[in-house]
């Protein structure tokens, strides 16, 4: 027992460090762009950058809750579970890059024409947001939780080379940013394949079973990803069809800073999961609980800091500009503690294959984000 609480904590804190080392340089990309574009280039960006994510995010089809919960359960179907999701990746990439296409136009009609089309261009990146989400699943399916962090923090320390690259040589603007955040994404996919080598260099088998078997948890588990995407993503969705530009990047800057605060329940929720998936009843409840308890304590603790202090940290962090965004900040602040401890507290159903009481608990933790962009609309005053 003593030797699964130390392994659980060792997976815990290298989940948490990349974590925290995500957090910290997305704050300095976040400082960056902020000051450098002001309010309406920050706005911009964020119309260009939300689609891919939010789409990409949006098509998963619950693969990779799938993929850890069988490859933990039949740990000698990995390649083939492996092999099978990768054409599915394709296949629900270029769906979501369609959808985005089609619809970008209509959802950013107050934007300029140059940028819709740009939006409509970067639409490609949600084949990278899937690939990226299949294959940290992956490794943490094999308790990888190095992997999956190096490839969490990736992305946005290449993305952090390239916006400093931009700003010596004066080339800084919301497309050319855009175009970082993108491209940093390539070499964390090539990092994980590496890391899944082993399994690719095995070659599939039972390919149709273990199709059956992804296929049939993952619609399962589906509502849960889409629930758990519009908790994330859902606010910046509607918020950018609401808002102009200079709103939005105001809106944009508080969501990040009160983000910083999820990092505590989402390193949990990653180790929690995988390891509870074999745990008897008994213990995955007392296991969640202590989960639960602990890092929404944490995370409330670090909320009421920010709270007190959000004046003070938009105004030194990302411009006296951004000052006047405290009511939405303390509103996000309780939103991501509430969410934080929904996310923790559905990874122990999914460990029980209990998937209906998962979406029936992120059905009402979805609605959170929601609140917060009605809040944010009364923002438009800011036009």
């Amino acid at each position: 027992m003593e030797s699964k609480l130390g392994g659980g904590l060792v997976a815990v804190m290298q989940s948490m460090g990349g974590r925290i080392l995500f957090v910290l340089i997305n704050a300095a990309t976040g400082i960056i762009t902020a000051r450098a574009l002001h309010p309406a280039g920050r706005g911009e960006l964020a119309a260009l950058g939300v689609w891919p994510n939010f789409l990409g995010s949006l098509m998963t089809l619950g693969l990779p809750s799938a993929f850890i919960y069988w490859s933990r359960t039949r740990p000698e179907l990995r390649p083939s579970l492996l092999w099978v999701s990768l054409p599915l990746t394709i296949v629900l990439g270029g769906f979501a890059t369609l959808v985005g296409i089609v619809g970008i136009p209509f959802w950013l009609s107050q934007y300029s024409p140059h940028i819709v089309h740009v939006a409509q261009l970067l639409m490609l990146n949600a084949f990278v947001v899937l690939m990226i989400a299949n294959a940290r699943a992956a490794c943490e399916a094999e308790s990888d939780f190095f992997a999956s962090s190096v490839a969490l923090c990736m992305p946005p320390l290449l993305a952090l080379c390239g916006l400093l690259s931009l700003v010596l040589i004066h080339r800084l603007t919301p497309v050319t940013a855009a175009a970082a955040y993108v491209l940093s994404g390539i070499p964390a996919c090539l990092f994980l394949l590496s890391r899944l080598r082993k399994y690719l260099h095995a070659g599939p088998s039972n390919v149709i079973s273990s199709a059956r078997m992804l296929l049939s948890y993952g619609i399962r588990s589906y509502g849960v990803d889409i629930c758990g995407t519009l908790s994330v993503y859902a606010d910046q969705a509607i918020v950018v069809r609401l808002l102009n530009p200079e709103a939005m990047g105001t809106y944009v800057v508080a969501l990040s800073l009160s983000r910083t605060l999820g990092v505590i329940h989402q390193a949990v929720a990653a180790v929690l999961f995988p390891r509870a998936v074999s745990l008897p009843p008994n213990e995955l409840v007392a296991l969640t609980g202590r989960a639960v308890r602990v890092s929404t304590a944490c995370t409330a603790v670090c909320g009421v800091g920010v709270g007190l202090f959000g004046p003070f940290l938009l105004a030194l962090l990302y411009g006296r500009e951004y000052s006047h965004a405290t009511g939405i900040l303390n509103v996000l602040i309780l939103e991501m503690i509430i969410t934080g401890a929904t996310l923790v507290l559905t990874r122990a159903f999914m460990a029980l294959g209990r998937l209906c009481d998962v979406l029936a608990i992120k059905r009402a933790g979805s609605l959170h984000p929601v609140a917060s962009s009605i809040g944010a609309e009364v923002g438009s005053a800011w036009r």
